[in-house]
């Protein structure tokens, strides 16, 4: 099963690349074109922590966990006692700021771009058009203290990246803490105790939105 996920960026946000240049002490990752995106595997370990915490929650509260898959499960980490491995799998791919025939399109026009006229269209200035440069510092005393000064380059507000997650031999189970660990994911990236990183995924999930899915599994759950 395919599912559409939208991932919103609803503040500044820093997805580190773990570079720096002259310019830069912390840059974002980001393809040969500029353009910013979400890496798979980053994605994947913020849901496999979200699942964690998801069926921890419901542990802590009392809640039954009947209808809930284990999160190893989900995550191909899962075997029983005669050693047998769940064939439920995983597939999470890149999230870019298109769905991907769109993407691919914008790919192709800024290829042809700045390759015909490099000293106008750049990587750096696509770069530029979806992030800024934050800039930090330590105070002593209410004065900047000396070598303290450093920045870091951040999504803006409002961007959105797209992917097609797929779950393979998925239960009832497994969408039920699929659609839960989803929902949990708030934030993603450094520096979220200074209100950078906050994000928002969506999804259909049956044909209904992720809410609405959410809903009804408390409303069963409820009976």
């Amino acid at each position: 099963m395919e599912f559409n996920v939208k991932i919103k960026v609803d503040s500044p946000t820093h997805l580190g690349a773990g570079q720096a240049n002259v310019n830069l002490d912390a840059d974002i990752v980001n393809d040969a074109l500029g353009f910013p995106y979400f890496p798979a595997k980053r994605f994947k370990g913020l849901l496999y922590e979200s699942a964690v915490e998801v069926f921890e929650m419901f542990e802590l509260a009392g809640m039954n966990t009947k209808n809930l898959a284990s999160p190893e499960k989900i995550f191909h980490r899962f075997s029983d006692d005669k050693g047998n491995v769940s064939d439920t799998r995983l597939i999470v791919p890149n999230f870019y700021i298109k769905k991907v025939d769109e993407y691919k399109k914008i790919c192709d026009e800024w290829k042809f771009l700045q390759a015909n006229y490099p000293e106008l269209f750049s990587p750096s200035d696509v770069l530029n058009t979806f992030t800024s440069v934050r800039f930090q510092t330590k105070l002593e005393n209410g004065i900047a203290a000396n070598g303290s000064l450093h920045n870091l380059r951040v999504l803006n507000e409002g961007i959105e990246f797209f992917g097609k997650v797929t779950i393979l031999n998925e239960s009832n189970k497994v969408l039920n803490l699929f659609a839960l660990a989803l929902k949990n994911i708030s934030v993603s990236g450094t520096k979220r105790n200074r209100g950078f990183g906050h994000i928002t995924c969506t999804t259909i999930i049956k044909n209904v939105s992720l809410e609405d899915f959410i809903k009804k599994f408390f409303q069963r759950e409820a009976r």
